[in-house]
């Protein structure tokens, strides 16, 4: 059938593509029955033509590359007359010039109603020939299409028990003989219909069970309705779980047409059979495995390992597990939880989540001597599906560390939190359960002290209006995060703004901003201790009174006292040291050079190329945002550049952060 890409790809002459790359794969299958031709000037007519319908591709001949205002406001007005109407799309040409840049409001207009916009630099010539190009393909097509309809008529679909199938069929007979189709039983009501208005129009045949005419449904038009019902369950005729498949037509049915129903009800049948029979075997072990992450989020699991009684049921015999939440998105969960109930049946239990429906819940046993994973790989699982994750575009995945098996629930609740904020990392993979950031791990009274002593002149004492401070206050976070180019992008400012503002913010300060990583970092964390709740605001009488502010290296003393920091940092920095690249070095030589890119490489005798890759990569397996959208100074849960400084420099002492010397 022609389409849009078969006017691109195959008739070179005529110059086409869309106006937006990106739309290729989303309108380049588009049906085009015929390509009608207007020049500018006749663009008033064009918006009252009754020519323009359905598959309709209209082209607009420009006497300019640089549409005017009043072209643009005729041309947006065209894009929903168009769109109304079902066109294939609308062409712009200009012929022997590229059409320039085109109005970003029109092209939303067109993006949201769905209608694709082209280009074409080619004479308008060279499209008289098309409308005879396109009937002879549609013939051609059509002979195929015989043949097509004959082999689908006798073969079976590949999988019977795939949901969709009974759809496909439905949708392929509804348009082979224009006519209103439907599949239905009395105790599991509409199984498949098409169009969806179907249900509606077949009521009364469905009811009464009649093959006579019948008056058409309301909004039909006037006219005969022919009707058929055939019964997709011989064996069980007037039962209440009998499949039956309903056909309406204005036309009336020859002997291929209704040859063509008894074939697909055939195929309709096999298809409900082999549907049943997967409920069967598929449907009801699932309900098994629901149950028993049931039993385990209550905490009984003597009970859940009653319960699973499984091929894998020696997975609930270990004292701690993980739990996995895969988000399937805006795709059919189906397909990738049979995926994972086939891939991982023997290492992990997996069920669908009855609450969310795009969820899908892994248990995997974890432990030091794995009875069920001789090779003691631990990451089986999480390989699995994370390889999952990133062949699937669209798909999320949370995952918790470590529990007993009765606390279960805790690390449920962890994964859950964590696939909410999958969909902030590039990998689309978050770890639950960890703090990310790392000023709240510091004592607080110790770290707030500090942080306002560093940044007193700033706050307490600034020289300049309260709206400079603010504004400077709004870009510390983010300019320091980032190189300048990439700031002010996420600021919406110019680079040199941003340049002069960190000038004003180190002047203030007394610190090196600009040149010094070690500066750069400890501000973050000033900003961040700043940021989190005051517990001691001074209200009340017994508050204790106020501390003299430590220096960075007794403040770190203090935080790594109980160990919690150290834990902290090797935690965070446990996706990177499994990295075989050697991440860490490069994030520790990058941030020793204030986050040069240039020196960094030439300091590792790498490209520069390989550095950049290797620092976006490390930050996105860290939870860095590389987005460079705007931070806030309230943004208490975003992780920066600081916290993997400040990561590395606990482990490993670098880079080697000091109290800056102020003059």
């Amino acid at each position: 059938m022609p389409t849009l890409e078969y006017l691109i790809n195959d008739s070179p002459r005529l110059r086409l593509r869309f106006l937006q790359p990106g739309h290729s794969s989303r309108f380049g299958g588009t049906r085009v029955t015929e390509v009608v031709v207007r020049p500018v000037s006749d663009l008033p007519h064009a918006l009252t033509d009754s020519s323009i319908e359905n598959g309709t591709l209209l082209l607009v001949s420009l006497d300019s590359p640089h549409p005017s205002r009043a072209t643009d406001r005729t041309i947006e007005h065209l894009i929903r007359l168009l769109a109304r109407r079902k066109a294939a799309g609308l062409v712009l040409g200009t012929p022997g010039h590229n059409l320039q840049p085109f109005p970003e409001a029109t092209l939303a207009v067109a993006n949201s109603l769905g209608l694709p916009l082209l280009t074409t630099s080619a004479d308008t010539t060279a499209w008289a020939r098309v409308n005879e190009e396109l009937r002879l393909r549609r013939a051609e097509f059509a002979e195929r299409q015989v043949e097509h309809l004959d082999g689908l008529l006798n073969r079976l679909p590949t999988r019977l028990a795939d949901p969709t199938a009974m759809r496909r069929i439905v949708d392929w007979l509804s348009e082979a003989l224009d006519a209103e189709v439907l599949v239905t039983s009395a105790r599991r009501g509409v199984l498949a219909a098409a169009p969806d208005s179907a249900p509606a129009g077949l009521a009364h045949a469905v009811i009464t069970g009649t093959h006579t005419a019948t008056a058409p449904a309301p909004g039909v038009p006037a006219g005969t309705m022919h009707t058929r019902i055939v019964s997709l369950s011989p064996g069980s005729p007037g039962a209440d779980d009998e499949a039956r498949l309903a056909i309406a037509s204005h036309n009336a049915f020859d002997t291929a047409a209704a040859a063509l129903i008894q074939h697909a009800a055939k195929l309709l049948g096999l298809c409900d059979q082999a549907r049943r029979e997967h409920q069967a075997m598929v449907e009801t072990p699932r309900s098994v495995r629901h149950a028993a992450f049931q039993l385990l989020m209550r905490g009984e699991t003597v009970l859940a390992q009653v319960v699973y009684t499984g091929a894998a049921q020696a997975l609930l015999d270990t004292d701690t597990a993980r739990v996995f939440v895969v988000d399937t998105g805006p795709q059919d969960r189906e397909a990738t939880l049979r995926w994972c109930e086939t891939t991982l049946a023997e290492q992990a239990l997996v069920a669908p989540c009855p609450g969310k429906p795009k969820h899908i819940l892994v248990l995997e046993p974890v432990g030091p001597l794995d009875s069920f994973d001789p090779t003691h790989e631990n990451d089986r699982v999480e390989t699995v599906l994370r390889d999952l994750i990133a062949a699937r575009q669209g798909h999320l995945l949370g995952q918790s560390r470590s529990h007993r098996l009765p606390e279960i629930a805790n690390g449920y609740r962890e994964a859950l939190t964590a696939v909410a904020d999958a969909a902030m990392t590039p990998h689309r993979i978050s770890l639950g359960g960890s703090e990310a950031k790392f000023a709240p791990l510091l004592p607080r009274r110790e770290a707030r002290a500090w942080a306002a002593d560093l940044m007193a002149p700033l706050l307490d004492a600034f020289p300049g209006r309260g709206d400079e401070q603010k504004m400077l206050l709004e870009t510390l976070p983010t300019a320091l995060s980032f190189k300048h180019t990439e700031a002010a992008g996420g600021l919406g400012v110019h680079r040199n703004t941003v340049t002069q503002r960190l000038n004003r913010a180190g002047k203030i300060l007394s610190l090196d901003l600009r040149g010094s990583a070690n500066d750069r970092i400890l501000v973050l964390l000033a900003l961040d201790i700043l940021a989190l709740p005051n517990t001691d605001d001074g209200t009340d009488d017994n508050a204790p009174s106020p501390i003299n502010a430590p220096d960075f290296a007794a403040l770190m003393m203090r935080g790594a006292a109980d160990g919690t920091v150290k834990s902290w940092a090797e935690e965070r920095l446990r996706p990177v040291q499994a990295d075989q690249r050697d991440l860490v070095e490069t994030l520790c030589v990058w941030l020793e050079h204030n986050l040069s890119t240039k020196q960094a490489a030439r300091a590792l005798a790498l490209s520069e190329a390989t550095i950049r890759n290797h620092t976006r990569d490390a930050a996105a397996l860290l939870g860095m945002d590389f987005s460079t959208k705007m931070v806030g100074v309230h943004d208490t849960d975003v992780v920066t550049v600081a916290d993997i400084a400040l990561a590395l420099h606990v482990l490993l002492g670098r880079p080697a952060l000091t109290q800056p010397i102020r003059p």
